[in-house]
């Protein structure tokens, strides 16, 4: 055996240990500056899904306020003799919740031109409490920020938003704020130019917004280290400020970003700001668990190196896997960052492989330890009615028509329903031939948003008690199937009923059990007619049936009689049994009226003739010689 000098004795049992220390150190110096950037990352990378999580919260609360502006105009073009009365009872039935804090009322300002000049005086504000009156005869052409935001709203035909205003100036609300302004022409039709739409003009619905409660039902709480501010316009000076949450505890600042809000026409800022209380709350363990692994691998290596001189190699291997260990965990590390927030997704077209985070499959309605779905099992989870709108959209993206995927659409939420997902991506991968290769993207859920737009639609349309057709909608109804039996020279029924003694019941009972009298009999009528006919609530205790399709006097005659059975059927209302009748009007049109006004009138003769009479058969129209109702 070959004797190693005393020189290369030293660098065996003491240069080469110190060596290794001195490298795996500075490895692991590396290692712990890579995984401090990473937490870094993670921290912006927050602070990022903070902001954007604000600006859309901002706009989906001004959305809501522009669906419930847009269903008010909806209902003025469909109901223009609207009275101040008729605009209230609409108003109070609008389902106004949290989703509408910082509100101060509904107003309505009509155009008036006296000696040419245009004024838009405030007839009416809803609810009328003493603060809202306060505003009426209230001319909003006379100041420039509303002036503005008026002239924007008749001239585009869309909601405008107006500059920052003090309400309490105007007499609109309680602090600062700014309006919110819907056109109403005086046409069905909407206008289709500007010429057009300054012509039609006949009035504005107005939302005045108090800036300060919208903002705290929104950020009552933030989280800690985070600032808000909001400005009017895109400078951040302090007379623009709309609203400031509470200011740093710290004085460093982690990050700062601006989002730009464009809503109505208007710009808004939004100016966030993290301190180091928001970067503690988002501090991992990964920089000093690498920081003292790496040291005491170092130590370790060290200490093997001077043991085991020999044993150089093996050292080195395990090195290496531990090493290759850490990479892993980055990378893992990695890809959870990068499924935060919205799911993602990645597409490589040629093999048809999908890959998607768990948020991903969340959304889809797939389980979690499911791996990742095919093509044809992705297909399967959209909606039938869906999937060929989402499959040329996606057709399009592939083929370079258009630059981005953007696509809302249903998924089965695997418990037999449907929720709805917003689908954004881009071709990120081409060949020569501009053949699509890789795509990615992002999915969010908007089911919560669809379901608020639906909901204000139908609420719009429907009485709010029976969920039955209001008279607007009924009336519209009405109007469409009259010009269709004209057209084909066919006839249609109305059944006009009224309840015999309800007034009684609902003051003995209470209006909680007259309350779901009404609801039992709007089912009730409901399920003896026919999916096709139009079922309505017009009054109290008024309904009102409209029979289409081929009708003749005694097919309506069975549906009347089989309503007002229904309708006698005794009913248990928390343990109270009730019994009642009702009075039925029959007219068939073009025998008792040509039009709604006529054929209205001779239900309601006939409805009134039987209830003098006092029987609980319905009287034919044809034999009926019973005057009208009386006024009332």
């Amino acid at each position: 055996m070959k004797l190693l000098s005393p020189k290369a004795n030293w660098l065996r049992w003491r240069g080469i240990p110190l060596l290794v220390l001195t490298a795996a150190m500075a490895l692991a110096l590396v290692f712990w500056r890579h995984a401090r950037d990473e937490e870094r990352l993670a921290q912006l990378q927050a602070f990022d899904g903070a902001v954007r999580q604000a600006a859309q919260r901002i706009e989906q609360r001004i959305l809501a306020h522009q669906h419930l502006l847009q269903g008010v105009q909806g209902f003025l073009a469909a109901f223009p003799q609207a009275d101040a009365p008729a605009f209230r009872r609409y108003v109070e039935a609008l389902p106004l919740g949290a989703d509408f804090a910082g509100l101060q009322g509904i107003a309505l300002a009509r155009l008036q031109v006296q000696k040419g000049q245009p004024s838009a005086p405030v007839v009416q504000i809803e609810p009328g409490v003493p603060r809202n009156l306060a505003a009426l005869g209230l001319d909003l052409l006379a100041y420039p920020q509303t002036q503005a935001a008026l002239e924007q709203a008749r001239d585009s035909g869309q909601m405008a938003m107006s500059a920052q205003i003090d309400l309490r100036r105007l007499r609109l609300g309680r602090q600062g704020g700014f309006v919110l302004v819907m056109p109403v022409y005086s046409t069905r039709e909407p206008p289709t130019d500007m010429d057009q739409r300054r012509a039609q003009l006949s009035a504005w619905v107005i939302a005045p917004v108090a800036v300060q409660d919208l903002m705290a039902s929104l950020y009552g709480e933030l989280p800690q280290g985070l600032e808000l501010a909001l400005y009017d316009g895109q400078e951040l000076q302090a007379d623009e400020r709309l609203y400031r949450s509470a200011p740093l505890g710290d004085t460093s600042v982690l990050a700062q970003a601006q989002e730009y809000l464009v809503m109505g026409g208007h710009t808004w800022t939004l100016s966030l700001q993290a301190g180091q209380t928001f970067a503690r709350l988002h501090v991992t363990e990964d920089a000093p668990l690498v920081l003292t692994a790496g040291m005491a691998l170092a130590l370790m290596l060290a200490l093997l190196a001077w043991l085991m001189g020999t044993a150089r190699e093996r050292a080195q291997t395990m090195a290496e896997q531990m090493t290759q260990a850490l990479r892993e965990s980055e990378q893992r590390w990695a890809f959870a960052l990068e499924g935060a927030g919205d799911g993602v997704w990645d597409w490589q077209l040629g093999s048809g492989r999908i890959s998607s985070s768990m948020r991903w499959k969340s959304i889809m309605g797939f389980r979690s330890g499911q791996p990742d779905p095919s093509m044809a099992e992705l297909q399967a989870q959209l909606h039938p009615d869906d999937l060929p709108r989402v499959q040329a959209e996606l057709r399009r993206c592939l083929d370079g028509h258009a630059p981005n995927l953007d696509s809302e659409h249903r998924v089965s939420n695997g418990a037999g329903g449907w929720n709805w997902v917003q689908a954004r991506g881009t071709v990120v991968e081409r060949d020569a031939q501009q053949r699509a290769l890789r795509m990615i993207g992002t999915l969010s859920d908007i089911n919560a948003r669809r379901l608020s737009e639906e909901r204000v639609r139908f609420m719009a349309l429907h009485d709010p008690l029976t969920e039955l057709a209001n008279r607007a909608h009924f009336d519209e109804r009405m109007h469409f199937a009259l010009a269709s039996a004209r057209r084909y020279n066919e006839s249609i029924g109305l059944i006009l009923l009224d309840l015999d003694n309800f007034k009684p019941i609902n003051d003995q009972h209470g209006h909680g059990i007259g309350d779901m009298l009404l609801q039992t009999v709007a089912k009730r009528v409901r399920a003896a007619v026919r999916e096709t006919d139009t079922v309505g609530r017009i009054g109290g205790d008024e309904f009102v049936v409209l029979l289409t399709g081929p009708v003749t006097r005694e097919t309506a005659q069975v549906v009347a009689d089989k309503i007002f059975n229904q309708v006698a059927l005794p009913m248990e209302l928390n343990g109270i049994r009730l019994e009642l009748t009702c009075s039925i009007g029959l007219a068939i049109y073009p025998d008792d009226g040509q039009d709604e006004k006529s054929l209205s009138k001779s239900a309601d003769d006939a409805m009134y003739g039987n209830k003098r009479a006092g029987r609980d058969l319905l009287q034919d129209k044809s034999r009926s010689s019973e005057p009208s109702r009386p006024e009332q």
